[in-house]
């Protein structure tokens, strides 16, 4: 048992890959989870269109992917897209449990599905999932466990296996299916035939790839049994290290060229392999990927990898031009200096030293094989790893150390050190000038040895950038304080130091930095790269530079071996190419959009090694750029016209991004151009372009014919929308360009937006109609009014008549009117005047009352009282006299038109007490003071005026 758990550790150690070196460069991994592109966790199968745009067999249904854009289109049984292939006639075969089929787009570039499920004989269309489908000549073949469809010419074969189909694969020209107890088959002459395999065919061996490897000859890999090999029509098993991978367990596997190929597994990523079993780099979790389990692995047409996982998309940048280097996996360091030496890669970064082997000098050193080792003593930042005299120098947090044997050994410290300038270009140098944390240190160099000769004495300030001159003059930068010329005292260990600022020419004080190019020192400022004038004593713009970098704001100037000069601007790297050669374009400038942002602002690194090997300094680790094959990369740069709507109180879809003839351009023919009606004014055009990886160097510009004049500046919006549109015929046009210089061909969208029905033709006519109908009505009004006038005027002359007799009759009536308000006025004065009289007879008579009542008192009180008696007799007389009623009825009637009389005449039931009641009543008199006049008590008033509405009939 023990030699058993032995051999298994030796086995894994040897051979399984995880514990195998991996390259020092790894590709740029783009993760998309579920959650970008909206659908289910496991993709199943990958393929890519003639345009470009990427399809994806997913859980949910067929999903794709224009760069920018995800889209979903589920199958009608919605059940797990288990597979796909793209035709060359643009339609995409899927297959799921249960259905078969394809989408296709129609004119309007919208992708439709067609189910063959009624293609199938009935007796054969009952099965499970669809695992693979191949296109083999003019058929297209779904495989599933128990059949194998034949999809020809509209209708469909179906093929049964001995005992059940694992596995289908093209290869090469050639269409190959396992049995799981026969063995393997090939398709030919309409039929599929067992090849020479008995030796291996014992038990289930479940291949999960077939690649074609040479003439005759092909790598098949298994899930749990090794790789085999086929050769002509014998299968056998290698004797080589390709069989101890069985390990990995591998899901599927693809080729990547004429000598590698990859291979997905279930708990180990992505396995990069060459024929010969020689692991060429992993791609793992621990490099980027998502997850470890890889259900599919797909190539695209730039050579890049895609791998559907058991838990989203990843695509891997394989092809570019880009790695990351990344000296401590379990920690993110910044690379802040880079330098080959001794056929090793040094790296100083946030947290020590390191280093690493190198293969071939003269290759991509990224696909280098090799761990990198910390260099003990080397904790803490590391600022600057430098070759000075054959020998490398460290500037660290704490001093100057020198690496020799892959060790470091104090030089000096107590201080931190940024750089090392030699002070004469004769090697060796016996003095180093040292920039520190506080000013200027000297080293010397003695017998192939550093000592340290102690600091200057003079500005205690931090010195990252130090040039020397052909005149031997040092010039240092502060970013914060200007430019100093600084001049040395080596025998009393001190120097002078000359402030220069915007006063002396530079553009500004703050952000100035001194660097030495083409054996000029130059300055790289906010405003363009300036050098110094001695004659006038001011610097001034450089003569051979300012035409490359203008007025660009330069932070970090780097010369490589071949001339050309790297340099950081913002958080942008490009690169300056000097063509002395080329008088018409002396220079080209190129710019990495992909690298914006991932360089280490204030403290820049770029080590050109050669032209396949440039190290840039990085937030995280090293990025290595092979310019040579950045530069050459020809592929072809397209754009796609990914969807088109109309806008208006619903969105309508008019463009789904597919094209029915699958050509580079789509283009529209007259009758698939749409006519819209004037409702739809508004629209939204999507574009992208289908380089997967680049999208950050792809810039696009549009145009709207028929609106635009011209076409827009560049930028990377990958959509545009326009609003209320006028009627009329519109090109929507596209374009792309990348930061190469390569440039698109243009992408066009043909619509029409028709105007408003009272703006057709018609509507024109009737409009015509209409004016000319309106004219001749207004001909007859104007006739009509002229006769229309003359009446008028008769009636006007014979109406002012009128009017005088009326005016003549109204003033007789208004005499009238006046006289009857006077005769009114004075029947009212009247009747004040009876109403005052009788008022003041009724308080008369009420005093009369209470002197009589005073007197039946007295008399009470003194019978037999003759003068009292008279007196009482006497006021009884005055009451008598005061109550003459005819008199006041004869009054009464002659200022009120003969009141009495007149309702005496009509209710001739009326009392004499009933008419004096009517009578007070019509002057307003109230129920007491009629009481007092009456000499009766308020409740007698009160029933007289009750018999009084009886006897007039009154509510």
């Amino acid at each position: 048992m023990k030699i058993s758990c032995f051999l298994f550790f030796l086995l894994t150690t040897c051979f399984f890959p995880s514990s195998a070196q991996n390259t020092l460069g790894l590709p740029e991994i783009i993760n998309y989870s579920k959650n970008d592109f909206h659908a289910g966790s496991q993709t199943w199968c990958i393929s890519q269109d003639k345009e470009g745009i990427m399809y994806f067999a997913n859980n949910e249904g067929l999903v794709t992917f224009d760069g920018n854009y995800w889209k979903i289109y589920p199958q009608p049984n919605k059940t797990i897209m288990r597979s796909l292939a793209v035709a060359p006639d643009g339609k995409i075969f899927v297959g799921g449990q249960g259905e078969i089929g394809f989408f296709s787009p129609n004119q309007n570039g919208i992708l439709n599905y067609t189910s063959l499920i009624n293609r199938i004989p009935s007796h054969q269309n009952t099965f499970a999932d669809i695992w693979r489908i191949e296109i083999f000549n003019e058929s297209v073949f779904f495989h599933a466990s128990d059949r194998i469809f034949e999809y020809r010419n509209n209708s469909i074969k179906v093929y049964l296996p001995k005992v059940g189909w694992q596995y289908m694969k093209k290869s090469g020209d050639r269409l190959f299916a396992y049995d799981r107890n026969t063995g393997l088959f090939e398709f030919k002459n309409n039929s599929w035939y067992p090849l020479n395999n008995q030796k291996i065919t014992s038990g289930d061996i479940e291949l999960s790839g077939i690649i074609k490897t040479g003439e005759d000859s092909f790598l098949l890999t298994s899930k749990k049994n090794g790789f085999f090999h086929l050769y002509k029509d014998s299968l056998t098993k290698p004797i080589n290290s390709l069989s101890d991978l069985s390990i990995s367990h591998i899901y599927t596997s693809a080729r990547i060229n004429e000598t590698e190929f990859v291979a997905g597994t279930t708990s180990q990523g992505c396995l990069i392999l060459d024929f010969k079993g020689n692991n060429i780099q992993k791609i793992s979790t621990s490099e980027g990927l998502q997850n470890n389990n890889v259900l599919c692995v797909f190539l695209d047409k730039d050579q890049n990898l895609w791998a559907g996982l058991n838990n989203g998309i990843s695509f891997i940048a394989y092809n570019s031009a880009i790695k990351y280097i990344k000296p401590n996996k379990a920690n993110e360091l910044s690379g802040f200096s880079t330098i080959i030496f001794g056929n090793h890669l040094f790296i100083g970064t946030s947290d020590g030293a390191y280093s690493a082997p190198l293969n071939n000098l003269n290759k991509d050193l990224s696909f280098s094989k090799g761990d990198f080792t910390q260099i003990n003593n080397t904790s803490g930042e590391v600022w600057r790893i430098e070759e000075v005299n054959q020998q490398l120098l460290m500037g660290h947090n704490d001093g100057v150390f020198s690496i020799t044997n892959f060790k470091s050994s104090p030089v000096a410290t107590g201080n931190g050190c940024w750089l090392f300038v030699p002070t004469t270009s004769v090697l060796p140098a016996s003095s180093i000038l040292v920039g520190t944390y506080t000013g200027l240190q000297m080293l010397g160099y003695d017998q192939n040895h550093f000592t340290n000769k102690g600091a200057f004495v003079g500005l205690h300030e931090s010195f990252r950038f130090i040039a020397i001159d052909n005149n031997d003059q040092i010039w240092a930068s502060h970013p914060y304080r200007g430019i100093y010329r600084i001049k040395l005292f080596p025998n009393n260990r001190s120097y002078t130091a000359q402030l220069f600022t915007e006063k002396n020419g530079l553009p500004a004080t703050l952000e100035n930095y001194v660097f030495k190019i083409k054996n000029r020192v130059v300055f790289a400022t906010t405003n363009g790269i300036y050098e110094f004038d001695n004659t006038s004593g001011k610097f001034i713009p450089s003569a051979f530079l300012t035409p490359v970098f203008k007025n660009m704001a330069v932070r970090y100037l780097k010369e490589d071996s071949q001339g050309n000069i790297w340099f950081c601007s913002g958080k942008k790297i490009g690169v300056a190419v000097l063509n002395r050669n080329n008088e018409k374009q002396p220079y080209t400038i190129t710019f990495f959009p992909e690298l914006t942002g991932q360089i280490l602002s204030g403290f820049e690194n770029i080590y050109p090694y050669n032209n396949e090997n440039i190290f840039i300094g990085s937030e995280k680790g090293v990025i290595h750029l092979n310019f040579e094959k950045y530069a050459a990369n020809e592929f072809q740069l397209k754009v796609l016209l990914g969807e088109v709507k109309a806008i208006g109180k619903s969105d309508s879809l008019l463009f789904g991004g597919h094209f029915q003839n699958q050509n580079v351009v789509y283009s529209q023919s007259e009758k698939d151009i749409l006519r819209l009606p004037n409702r739809f004014n508004s629209f939204h055009f999507e574009y992208s372009s289908p380089n997967y990886g680049l999208q950050k160097n792809i810039e696009y510009s549009y145009q709207l014919e028929g609106y635009d004049e011209h076409w827009s500046e560049w930028s990377p919006k990958m959509e545009k929308d326009y609003t209320n549109l006028p009627s009329g015929k519109y090109v929507f046009n596209i374009k792309a360009h990348d930061n190469l210089g390569h440039e698109s061909e243009t992408a066009s969208y043909k619509f029409v937006v028709e105007p408003a029905w009272y703006y057709t033709i018609w509507a024109k006519l009737i409009y015509v109609f209409i004016i000319l109908f309106l004219l001749y009505l207004f001909y007859k009004l104007q006739q009509k009014k002229l006769l229309l006038q003359q009446i008028k005027f008769e009636k006007e002359q014979k109406r002012l008549k009128d009017l005088h007799q009326l005016m003549i009759e109204k003033n007789e009536k208004e005499i009238i009117k006046l006289q009857n308000e006077k005769l009114a006025n004075e029947v009212k004065f009247k009747n004040k005047e009876l109403a005052d009289a009788t008022l003041h007879i009724v308080e008369r008579t009420d005093a009369l009352t209470k002197v009589k009542d005073e007197l039946q008192i007295l008399y009470k009180k003194n019978s037999n009282n003759q003068d009292v008696k008279k007196t009482l007799q006497l006021l009884n007389d005055i009451e008598k006299n005061n109550s003459n009623w005819d008199q006041f009825a004869s009054h009464f009637d002659e200022v009120n038109n003969d009141f009495l009389k007149k309702i005496k005449n009509r209710h001739p039931i009326l009392s004499k007490t009933d008419l004096k009641v009517c009578a007070y009543l019509q002057l307003n008199l109230s129920t007491k003071e009629i009481a007092q006049l009456m000499n009766i008590s308020v409740r007698g008033v009160e029933i007289g005026r009750y018999r009084l509405r009886k006897k007039l009939q009154l509510a």
